[in-house]
């Protein structure tokens, strides 16, 4: 009978997104029986291991690897950083990803304007007398502009560097964009607490 119980339970779960401990409350709320953890883990692992592998919170880790570029001006990383919008600041940044030098970082009343966006990478393209061979952003609306300058100046201007095998513009997850959220980590840590302060 026992069993059984966890086996329903498993049965409405398809996404095989519950755990041992969610399962056993959901037998408990719906029965009244209370099994214990390590019963219905066992239970678990012998009826569905590859869900319950699922379930494993180390099954979610991200893979790092190791950033590789040629150098300087190869790749650039944006992204917004909304964090102190609580007290009007709304921030845009660009770094370059073989230096992680920070080339832009401006205060801006709205970093989700894809003109504005656009307008700083342009700006960023004539300090620096060129453009980068990609440039890489999470996937938001307003680098769509940057995506589309940046793909049509890289087709007019080094058209024997082809799209195709090197994108001018890489549209990543956040979590994916290290470059970029690790520059906005090192900003908080030793701004985000001060700027509350004043």
């Amino acid at each position: 009978m026992k069993h059984q119980l966890v086996l329903e339970e498993l049965d409405k779960d398809p996404g095989r997104r519950q755990g041992p401990s969610l399962i056993k409350e959901s037998i408990r709320m719906r029965t009244g029986i209370d099994l214990t953890r390590d019963f219905v883990e066992e239970e678990m692992r012998l009826q569905d291991p590859e869900g319950f592998a699922l379930c494993d919170p180390t099954s979610k880790r991200i893979k790092r690897r190791p950033l590789v570029n040629s150098g300087i001006h190869e790749e650039w990383s944006g992204d917004g950083h909304d964090k102190l919008k609580r007290i009007g600041l709304t921030i845009y940044g660009i770094r370059d990803v073989w230096s992680g030098k920070w080339l832009g970082l401006w205060v801006i009343p709205d970093n989700r304007l894809k003109d504005v966006i656009a307008y700083l990478w342009l700006c960023l393209v004539e300090e620096y007398g060129g453009l980068p061979i990609q440039t890489t952003t999470d996937c938001g609306s307003e680098t769509t502009m940057v995506y589309g300058l940046g793909t049509a100046l890289r087709e007019a201007f080094f058209p024997d560097f082809p799209i195709d095998e090197v994108p001018a513009h890489r549209f990543l997850r956040s979590i994916h964009n290290i470059t970029i959220e690790g520059g906005w980590s090192q900003l908080k840590f030793q701004f985000d607490e001060n700027v509350d302060m004043f």
